[in-house]
């Protein structure tokens, strides 16, 4: 749960803000009345809404013209501070609030790319169990020339066969070794554009999922992560 504690700032007078993360003054000098304590109210950021709480009981804190010690609010409310009746500027809250990035839809990128790297693995390995099927080819007409002597063809007809698929081999693995690099290329472009922090756009390295939602925030723009 996030929380800014909203109260007058002593030496300049001015409205004090502080969450756990980030403090800030608004406002002229002297703007903020002294019936506003320096420790007035609390607001507390859940995912059932906004919840306003008084922090002493000789605050004054009123929502829409009534005073309240504790109730949600939202921020369509007018809320004032003190006896004075001093205006809390939502745009000041605000600005203290932490931004927030749904990393929830970067799951389904991270299951993706790793799907298509253990695919690209799987068809590189496959290639090349079948290009040695040539070896086994080869050694097996070695085998009939030995039994069956030179006299038979059949082994000339091996040795042939071996050459044939040996070429065709040849040619796919030329046209491979550039088609399978540059496609593990255009496959890590395409997951360091995706897989990224929603509220920066800063990519977010090559940890998993379920690892990088252990993390609270992002570690360059540290908007708060939902996941």
């Amino acid at each position: 749960m996030d929380y800014i504690i909203i109260g007058r700032d002593a030496a300049s007078g001015k409205l004090l803000l502080s969450s756990g993360t980030k403090n800030g003054t608004f406002g002229e000098a002297g703007s903020v009345p002294e019936s506003v304590s320096p420790q007035h109210c609390r607001l507390e950021f859940t995912e059932d809404g906004i919840r306003l709480k008084n922090l002493d009981i000789n605050n004054y804190t009123y929502v829409n013209n009534r005073p309240v010690e504790t109730m949600t609010i939202s921020r369509i409310d007018s809320i004032t501070l003190g006896s004075d009746r001093y205006p809390l500027d939502w745009k000041a809250v605000e600005s203290i609030i932490p931004p927030e990035a749904d990393i929830r839809p970067l799951r389904e990128v991270w299951e993706t790319y790793e799907q298509e790297s253990i695919n690209l693995q799987i068809k590189e390995r496959r290639f090349n169990t079948i290009r040695s099927a040539t070896g086994l080819i080869t050694m097996i007409a070695i085998a009939l020339s030995v039994v069956m002597g030179r006299q038979s063809n059949w082994y000339i007809v091996l040795y042939a066969v071996a050459i044939l698929v040996s070429f065709l081999f040849f040619i796919k693995a030329y046209r491979d070794s550039a088609k399978l690099p540059q496609q593990r290329n255009d496959q890590n472009k395409q997951f360091q554009r995706d897989y990224a922090c929603p509220h920066c756009g800063h990519n977010l390295g090559s940890q998993p999922y379920d690892i990088l939602a252990q993390n609270p925030q992002c570690p360059y723009c540290r908007a708060k992560f939902i996941h």
